[in-house]
């Protein structure tokens, strides 16, 4: 528990930062925007990429990826259920519900916490490939299908998984290592660089956002909706999670860090979808806040029942 606590005293410090850098307005009115976009495409990819070069394929394509994948595809489900049969909610309400509640902000606080909780960032990667490989696709491809009227293209949704810096770069990453290329030192020092970067940069630029945010301040109707994606994500896809990891014989840490990145806040990337695909954007806002903020407490439980 002392380590999760002094791993969310760095992260919380580093946002504090960031909002107080908001507040004052050091760093002029597009400092969040300008940070958000460094990360994404530069610092995130280096920071995958110079991930998975020092990992070993095994231990990224493994029991804690299906973990990820099954722990997030069924919490989504069981959202889509609930929604579906408890409330007449449907098309954007009930996708955006279900992914809010599902998919864990893998990059701009998984590896943070990865780094400082569970003491490397390799144990963000393999949620990161399932997230980008299946299920961002998967989720925005039917984003498109219930808002057709008026989003882009398929064409559109494939050229923006295509495109993703961070799906490159896993593809890059995970063909080098599985090709035996040795990369020399001094080629790769630029893109440590960039990676040393990264999670100071995400961290500064989530503050940033926090500044002027107030969750839930009038009822727009996804109050219920809200309460139901933050409970699912909190404690409902760490207990399938946790479940799952039973199943497959992980037990001790490895189990524990498969739980902890189950835990992850909902990620920023669903409120960008929510707000590119105009759907529900208050919904997935709010969600991303509140998770946020509940995983310090998420974790800290987690830390305790499983004697970590």
């Amino acid at each position: 528990m002392t380590g999760v606590l002094a791993g969310f005293f760095i992260v919380w410090s580093m946002i504090g930062v960031g909002w107080v850098v908001g507040r004052t307005g050091v760093l002029g009115p597009h400092a969040r925007y300008v940070l958000n976009r460094s990360t994404f495409f530069i610092a995130s990819p280096a920071l995958v990429l110079v991930g998975l070069l020092g990992s070993e394929v095994r231990e990224v394509l493994s029991l804690p990826m299906a973990v990820a994948g099954i722990s997030g595809l069924a919490t989504g489900g069981i959202l889509i259920l609930v929604v579906a049969l408890f409330t007449k909610r449907r098309g954007a309400d009930l996708v955006v519900t279900a992914i809010s509640g599902s998919v864990v902000n893998g990059a701009n606080m998984g590896f943070p916490i990865a780094l400082y909780v569970l003491g490397d960032i390799s144990h963000a990667l393999p949620v990161i490939m399932f997230q980008q490989a299946v299920y961002t696709p998967l989720y925005l491809f039917v984003l498109h299908r219930v808002t057709e009227d008026e989003a882009p293209g398929s064409a559109g949704v494939l050229r923006s998984i295509v495109a993703n810096p961070t799906i490159i770069a896993s593809a890059v990453g995970l063909v080098l290592v599985l090709a035996g290329v040795n990369i020399p030192d001094v080629a790769l020092e630029p893109v440590r660089s960039f990676a040393n970067m990264a999670i100071p940069a995400m961290l500064l630029a989530y503050g940033l956002s926090l500044y002027g945010s107030r969750p839930l301040a009038k009822d727009d109707g996804y109050r219920g909706l809200i309460a139901l994606a933050s409970g699912s994500k909190l404690l409902a896809m760490p207990v399938i999670a946790l479940g799952v990891g039973l199943l497959l014989g992980m037990r001790g840490t490895a189990l524990f860090e498969v739980v902890v990145m189950a835990a992850l806040p909902t990620a920023q990337n669903v409120y960008v979808a929510a707000a590119r695909y105009r759907a529900s954007e208050n919904l997935a806002r709010d969600t991303v806040l509140i998770t946020t903020i509940g995983t310090v407490l998420v974790l800290l439980l987690i830390s305790a029942v499983l004697g970590v």
